[in-house]
């Protein structure tokens, strides 16, 4: 057999392997995920962008793409919001300001997918994918670009989220904590909040099929 036909085959059985490869989450379960918690079908193209995003996230297991997506849908509304809402017409002018971060014509309030805010995420999400300071010159991006909203979700997961003591053996309070728990886990007023993640997180394990209640702890028990 010649090299050109060996590398032929060796290509075709690569194609074969990646085609066959199941997703963590079919696009059935991402579907029912938003009509179970109130929200329109997503799109094929928002499915892709999950389930390729996952491992930019660190996300292997089903339980924890569960609980990243409960998390996007509840910042973003159903992925209808990209940017906060409160922001949206005047800027938020004083707020989310850190001196010597920010650029003084630039807001760092809540875009993209998880709600990115504070120039330290833009700072270090944009060093990390991109290896500059784009997102700190350009904040808006985050929420123009549906890639960068994308990207930036999943860093945030990856670098916040992902490696918090017990996010691993499902500990869904923990993750709530770690994307906002000043306002939801140490205010008490905050708390239906992060329990409304709660209920959410737990209709989507049943979309994704999984077994049983989450785990609570982590927040504010």
């Amino acid at each position: 057999m010649n090299q050109l036909l060996q590398i032929t085959l060796i290509a075709s059985l690569l194609v074969i392997l990646c085609l066959g490869q199941k997703s963590l989450v079919t696009f059935k379960e991402f579907e029912k995920a938003f009509t179970s918690t109130g929200y329109t079908k997503p799109t094929k193209e928002q499915y892709d962008a999950f389930v390729q995003g996952l491992p930019k996230g660190l996300i292997t297991t089903k339980e924890e793409a569960a609980m990243a997506l409960a998390h996007f849908l509840h910042e973003s509304l159903g992925l209808s919001k990209k940017i906060e809402i409160q922001c949206k017409d005047t800027g938020c002018p004083g707020e989310y300001r850190v001196p010597g971060c920010d650029s003084p014509d630039k807001g760092y309030f809540g875009r993209g997918y998880i709600q990115l805010s504070w120039c330290y995420n833009y700072k270090d999400a944009s060093h990390d994918l991109y290896g500059d300071d784009r997102l700190v010159n350009d904040p808006d991006m985050v929420a123009r670009e549906e890639s960068v909203a994308w990207d930036t979700a999943f860093w945030f997961w990856k670098s916040r989220v992902h490696s918090k003591p017990e996010v691993a053996q499902g500990a869904f309070g923990v993750t709530t904590r770690a994307i906002n728990g000043g306002l939801e886990c140490d205010n008490p007023g905050g708390h239906q909040l992060a329990k409304k993640r709660f209920e959410m997180y737990n209709k989507i394990r049943a979309a994704f099929g999984l077994k049983g209640a989450g785990k609570e702890q982590g927040c504010y028990n």
